[in-house]
Parts: C-alpha cells; structure tokens; sequence
C-alpha cells in the first residue's frame, strides 16, 4: 500500500512525537513509525523508570539512616515489588502515545523503517512516500568487540528481570553501571564494576566523580578501572565468568549476570541509508545548524540519531525536535544551542554537573577560579544524617559569572538546575551570595558555598 505525507517522522520518543505534532499542528500531513512499542527510551525503558526505581531506594537508604532518631521499624527493598511499581508507570506508555498521536490527525504505523529512494521508505507491506523526513530513532547498547558479548544483557532487560541474582557484573562505567549498581547494592547484591579507562563517567568532573567512586565503594561496590574485559564465557553451573585485563595481568571475575554499561551508538542501521547515500557514524546523522543532513536537506534528524556534539540528554532532544520544527516548517534559520545542559547521575548521593570542568578549563586555556568544599557538615544534610555532600564551582575571574557547577549530593538534582539557571542569565557569584533564600534549605547554603 502506497502513501504520501508532507512529513514523516521516524521514531516515537521525545523528539520524533514533538516534531510529528509540530507538523500536524501547522496543517502538514504528516506520519510516524517506529519499529518499537511507541513512547520511546526515556519513559519506558531509560529516564522514567531508572529514577522510579532509584527514588524508592533513596527513601529506603534516607529511612535506613535515621532509624532510631525518630523513625523505628525495620524497612527492606523489594526487587519484585519495586519492578511492579514501576510497570505501573511503563506499561501504559505505548498507548497514551500512540491514542495522543492519533488524536491530533497523524498516522501512526509499525514496524522497521528502511529508505528505497530519497523519498520512500518501506514499512512491512507499506510503501510511504514524503517531501520531509525527520529522523529520531534514538539510541542502543553499542557493540563491544568482547568475545562472549552475547552472553551480555542490556539496561533493557535489566529492568524486565523477574528476579535479582547474587553477583552482578557491569561492564562499563556509565550512567546505567553507576546508577544500577547503586539500585543493586542497597538490594544487598555483590556488584562489580568493570572499566577500560583510568576515569569513570568520563565528561564530568574528575574531583567529584572520584568523590563518588568514594561513596559507591563504601557501598560495598568493586570498581575495577584500566580494566578491559577480553571475553566472556557461560559456565555449566550457569554463572559467568569475564576474562579481563589490567595493564599486563590478566583476572577472571564470575558472575551470576553480565550487564552491558558501555555506552550506546545512534540507532540508524536499519534504516537503509548507505542505499540514499546518506552517511552516519555511531554518533548519528551529521546535521547542519538546522538539524539538515549533509547533502540531503529534505531528511532531518534530532536527539541521538543526530551527531550534533550535544549531550544524549531528553530535554535536549525535545530542544532539537523545535528547532528543526521551525526551520522544516517556517524555514527559519537556527542559531546553535548554546542554554546550559545540566547532568544527572542518579545515583545516591546524586552526581549533577553543568557547564564547564576544571580539566576541560585547562585543556581550552579557559582563566578560571576554582571553588570546592565539603558540606557535609552543613545542616542540610547533618540533620538527616544526610550521604557525603560536595561542592565545587568554576568562576570567571573577570565577571564572577559561573563557568560551571558540580556537586555530590543529595539535593544535587534541585541544585544543578538553579545553578543552570544562573548560568543562563549570567547571574555573578555576588548576584546568589546577595539573593535572600527561604532557611533552612538546600538553596540557603548557596552563599556559603562559595
């Protein structure tokens, strides 16, 4: 069956459905497919329920804590009970979406998308044809060159997993490593983490993530760095066992569950676009300031189909669906994103960072003042007796306005987004030192962070 659209959108997340509804909205006929349950990563199988399952853990480590000042009664985590809550908030997902598509006029179709000609996909026994096409096709666990890989499961199944086994094995030291070795932990597992370069959460700053590395390892999680894990191989009992290396020794490590936590890659090779001479790498579609690709300005794309040197970040995603929206649509010209992009690890404490790092300040000759401190000590945290808590900010010496902002905290996701703010209007360090905060709070202990 053949048919025509104005716009045809590939993929269903948030910025394949802000831009298909962005087209429908200025009269466009428009289309979306996606060869997966509709929604997309972040509220099924990434952001949304990561924090669900992280945030009952929070409470359970807050109550754990300040058991006998206050609170009594023995509290315990439940993997089985956490999975179901969260499927309370995943398994609804595909239909609000693909009924709110519906509703405003687009049509929606299943299946894996494949281009035939600039102009023509090929969907199942579809053939549709469009002027304009958007791809958001996101993002999934990258090959690893490790013999075994096989044996290896993603955050995907991770979070379907009916039961927890004993020993956990992450490969990689990303968000999803940290994060679920955190979840895994207060569960009362035997977590390992397993990283081929000297530093963890590579992009954040070294000072504070080493701080968190501190923090995970108190939690009774092994962090193995410089480490490379060369194969994997399931044993009879069942387990497995990663044969790694570190510097000239080789190690064996068993495991009951081998999670990847190695990165993800744009997800474009099904798509067929060496066949339209489009090129791509694992970083996505190289697209111009308007989110064009190269040599094909009829074909966008956006969020991490699109290699645009931004972040792999949701709401970054959604910022890139509007700007294309508006260059597609109206052909505005789009200037480059330049708003601050804050960061979360939603670990416990959480780590959080925008702007600019103290390594990346003396790799880029950027002048700078750094400030960092301890504040566990400060109320905000002594009166809960709140996880360790830092603070470290970067400081234009001339303006006194923030070059960047990193904390260790438990408030760290609250905080990051102020200091975005700040950021975004140029707000000095004098501007928050001046700035009367309601007290006692996270924000008051601003002033004195400095």
């Amino acid at each position: 069956m053949n048919h025509a659209y104005d716009v045809l959108v590939i993929g269903t997340g948030a910025a394949g459905s802000r831009a298909a509804a962005a087209a429908k909205r200025n009269r466009l006929s428009t289309a979306i497919v996606d060869h997966r349950s509709y929604g997309g990563t972040c509220p099924q199988r990434g952001c949304d329920p990561k924090r669900v399952l992280a945030g009952i853990a929070e409470i359970y480590d807050d109550a754990s804590r300040v058991n006998g000042k206050g609170l009594t009664g023995e509290v315990s985590l439940s993997w089985k009970d956490l999975v179901q809550y969260k499927n309370t908030f995943t398994t609804p997902v595909p239909e609000q979406v693909e009924s709110s598509l519906k509703e405003k006029g687009i049509d929606t179709y299943h299946g894996t998308a494949s281009f035939i000609d600039p102009n023509t996909i090929k969907v199942g026994e579809h053939q549709l044809q469009a002027g304009k096409f958007v791809i958001a096709t996101g993002a999934s666990p990258a090959s690893l060159p490790i013999e075994g890989s096989e044996h290896m499961i993603t955050s995907d199944d991770f979070f379907e997993l009916e039961e927890l086994p004993d020993n956990l094995l992450f490969v990689g030291g990303g968000y999803i490593s940290f994060e679920f070795a955190h979840l895994c932990a207060r569960l009362g597992k035997n977590v390992t983490i397993v990283h081929r370069n000297r530093h963890v959460l590579e992009g954040f700053d070294k000072e504070i993530t080493n701080k968190l590395v501190e923090h995970t390892k108190d939690l009774g999680v092994t962090i193995h760095t410089s480490t490379e894990v060369q194969s994997i191989e399931k044993l009879t009992s069942g387990k497995f066992q990663a044969y790694v290396r570190k510097f000239d020794h080789e190690h064996e490590l068993t495991a009951d569950l081998v999670i990847h936590g190695a990165g993800r890659h744009a997800n474009l090779k099904e798509l067929g676009l060496e066949s339209i001479g489009l090129e791509y790498s694992k970083r996505g579609v190289p697209v111009n300031h308007n989110f064009q690709a190269i040599f094909h300005p009829h074909i966008y794309a956006a969020g991490d189909a699109a290699e645009t040197g931004l972040k792999p970040l949701t709401p970054v995603a959604g910022e890139e669906a509007e700007r294309l929206s508006r260059h597609l649509i109206h052909g505005e010209e789009q200037t480059p994103i330049s708003l601050p992009v804050p960061s979360v690890v939603f670990t416990y404490p959480m780590l959080a960072s925008v702007g600019i790092t103290q390594q990346e300040a003396k790799e880029n000759d950027i002048p700078y003042e750094v400030q960092s401190r301890n504040i566990s000590d400060f109320f905000t945290y002594k009166r809960t007796d709140g996880p360790s808590a830092y603070v470290k900010l970067l400081i234009n010496p001339f303006t006194d306005e923030i070059l960047g902002a990193h904390f260790l905290s438990s408030y760290a996701s609250h905080l990051i987004n102020l200091f975005s703010f700040a950021m975004y209007k140029k707000a000095t360090k004098q501007d928050l030192q001046q700035m009367l905060w309601a007290y006692p709070t996270p924000e008051s202990d601003i002033p004195s962070m400095f």
